[in-house]
C-alpha cells in the first residue's frame, strides 16, 4: 500500500512522530510519502528524509499553539486545503494520515482519499476535560468558557472554507483532528477518554534518529552516580532567562544538568560554560534518561512519556494549555508536578511566564524537593513505566494501517 503522512508544523514532535510511523510502515513493506511545511526543510534534509512541501495554516504566525490567527482568514484555509489536495492527488496514496493537522481531513475528502488522524486525547472534541485544569481548580469555569468560544470561533472560520469547497461545515475546530480512525499517542491512564470503536490508543511514539546530539558516550562517566536533571523545552521558545533561572536553581541543589535546546542555538549560547552543565542542540532522550533523576520540561508528550518509560519524575513549565494539561495529567498519576498554578488562557503565552516570575527560587526549590522525596513516588513511577511499555506505538499504527482495504 501507499501512504501519505502529513505533519502539523506547530511542533517538531509531530514531524518526528510521522517519521517513526513512516519507518514502521516501510518495515512492513509499504511505500510512504511524508508531507510537511517549509519550516522543517533544514531538519528533514539533514536527516536525509525526502518529503513533499505543503503549506500550513500555522504559518500565519508560526505559533506553537493553535491561535486565532491560524483561523482568521477562511480564504487562507481554503488555499491550504487546495494545495494539500493537489499534493494528495499527485502522490496517489491509498490512505492519508494527518498528525495534529487541521486541514488534511478536508484535503483528503476533496481528493477522494480515505483519511485517518493521529492526535492526543485532550485535543479532541470527545474529551470532557478542560485544558490545563483539574475539575474544581480555581479558574476552571473561566477556562472552560474560553476554550468553548475559541474552538467554536475556529470551527466557524474553517466552515466558511469547507462550504466554499463543497464540503460539510463543522461547529468545533477539533473535529478536524478526527479521522475515519483516530490514533491516540497517549493512553487512558494518563488522559481518560470514552472508548469508541474508531479510537485507538496506540500509546507513546518515539523516534531516535536525532543528529546534532553530542556527548551520549560520555553520559555514564559523567552522571552515573550524581543527581542529574534533564532540562528540555522542545522547540517551544521559552524565555532564555527562565531556562537559565531553572538551571541555576538545579545547580544550587547539587544537580548536574543536561540542557536539550530543541534546535535553538540562541538558548545554547545564552547558557554559561559550567562544569555542571552539558548542552546539546537536540537530544535523544532514550540515551540520557537512564541516568536522570528528574526532568524539567515544557510538558510535551514525547518527553513526558519517555521520562515515564524510564521511571523519571517531571516538573512542567508550559507555554500553552495543552502542555499545562499534560502537567495536570502527571499530577493525577502522582508522577510529576506543575511548577505554576493553572492559568486561564486567552491566547497569550505570557500568562505562564508571568506566573513563573511570581514563583520564588525558594518555592521552586521546595517543589523539586517535595517531588523527588515523596516516599510513594518510586512505586507510582514503576506502575507508569509498566503501563507505557505495554503499548507498541508506531508499530501498532503500522499493523492497523496494513489491514486497511
Amino acid at each position: 500500500m501507499r501512504f501519505l503522512l502529513i505533519a502539523g508544523s506547530n511542533s517538531l514532535s509531530h514531524v518526528v512522530k510521522c517519521l517513526a510511523v513512516r519507518e514502521a510502515l516501510i518495515d512492513e513493506g509499504h511505500r510512504v510519502i511524508l508531507a510537511a511545511s517549509k519550516k522543517f526543510t533544514d531538519f528533514l534534509n539533514k536527516a536525509g528524509i525526502d518529503f513533499s512541501l505543503v503549506p500550513d495554516i500555522q504559518e500565519a504566525d508560526d505559533s506553537t499553539l493553535p491561535t486565532a490567527e491560524w483561523f482568521r482568514q477562511p480564504e487562507r484555509i481554503e488555499a491550504c486545503i487546495r494545495a494539500e489536495a493537489d499534493v494528495i492527488k499527485k502522490s496517489s496514496p491509498d490512505r492519508v494520515m494527518g498528525a495534529f493537522h487541521f486541514t488534511s481531513k478536508a484535503s483528503s475528502r476533496l481528493a477522494g482519499v480515505p483519511f485517518d488522524s493521529f492526535a492526543c486525547g485532550c485535543m479532541l472534541p470527545d474529551s470532557n476535560e478542560v485544558l490545563g485544569f483539574i475539575n474544581g481548580e480555581p479558574g476552571f469555569e473561566t477556562q472552560k468558557e474560553n476554550m468553548y468560544h475559541f474552538f467554536g470561533y475556529a470551527g466557524a472560520k474553517i466552515s466558511k472554507a469547507l462550504l466554499r469547497l463543497g464540503l460539510d461545515g463543522i461547529k468545533d475546530a477539533r473535529s478536524m483532528l478526527r479521522g475515519d480512525r483516530t490514533f491516540l499517542w497517549d493512553f487512558p491512564e494518563f488522559m481518560p477518554i470514552k472508548p469508541q470503536p474508531d479510537l485507538f490508543h496506540i500509546g507513546p511514539v518515539t523516534w531516535n534518529g536525532w543528529t546534532d546530539f553530542d556527548g551520549a558516550g560520555d553520559m555514564e562517566r559523567r552522571y552515573q552516580d550524581t543527581k542529574f536533571c534533564v532540562v528540555g523545552f522542545g522547540t517551544c521558545r521559552h524565555p532564555h532567562q527562565a531556562v537559565a533561572r531553572i538551571v541555576n536553581i538545579l545547580l544550587a541543589l547539587d544537580y548536574k544538568v543536561f540542557v536539550a535546546a530543541g534546535g535553538q542555538t540562541g538558548l545554547i549560547n545564552s547558557l554559561p560554560d559550567h562544569p555542571g552543565i552539558m548542552k546539546s542542540l537536540y537530544c535523544c532522550m532514550d540515551k540520557i534518561l537512564p541516568y536522570a533523576s528528574l526532568v524539567v520540561t515544557h510538558g510535551g508528550q514525547m518527553t513526558i512519556f519517555e521520562a515515564l518509560r524510564h521511571k523519571v519524575p517531571l516538573l512542567v513549565l508550559p507555554s500553552h494549555p495543552e502542555q499545562d494539561h499534560n502537567g495536570a495529567c502527571l499530577e493525577r498519576m502522582g508522577c510529576g508536578r506543575r511548577i505554576t498554578p493553572p492559568q486561564p488562557f486567552r491566547g497569550n503565552p505570557r500568562v505562564y511566564h508571568d506566573a513563573f516570575s511570581k514563583i520564588t527560587d525558594l518555592q521552586l526549590s521546595e517543589t523539586i524537593d517535595e517531588l523527588v522525596s515523596d516516599p510513594d513516588l518510586e512505586a507510582r513511577l514503576a506502575r507508569a513505566s509498566e503501563t507505557v511499555n505495554k503499548y507498541a506505538g508506531a508499530s501498532s499504527i503500522a499493523s492497523i494501517l496494513s489491514k486497511s482495504i
